[in-house]
């Protein structure tokens, strides 16, 4: 039995500059930009998560706000939920 694929159109709008510089590179890579996404969705679909790493990566200035807060040793502290709640209400 012959199984035909059906294909889709999925439009995505991006910046025209991100355009131009990703379909440069994709060009020096010798890949079409509807290669690159079949090979992400592909990867998708293969390992059911983004292929490549996501973080969340802080500007500079939470960063720096973040290490001051850290430094303070006037941080209260609770054994157990009874005892945060018991706070709470005084």
């Amino acid at each position: 039995m012959l199984t035909i694929s059906r294909s889709t159109t999925y439009q995505i709008r991006i910046d025209e500059d991100e355009k131009i510089e990703t379909f440069k590179v994709l060009k020096d890579l010798g890949v079409t930009p509807s290669q690159a996404i079949k090979m992400f969705f592909s990867q998708v679909r293969r390992t059911h998560s983004i292929p490549f790493p996501i973080e969340n990566t802080p500007n500079e200035k939470t960063a720096k706000i973040l290490l001051e807060d850290d430094n303070k040793k006037d941080y209260l502290g609770f054994n157990t939920l009874d005892d945060l709640f018991h706070d709470l209400e005084s």
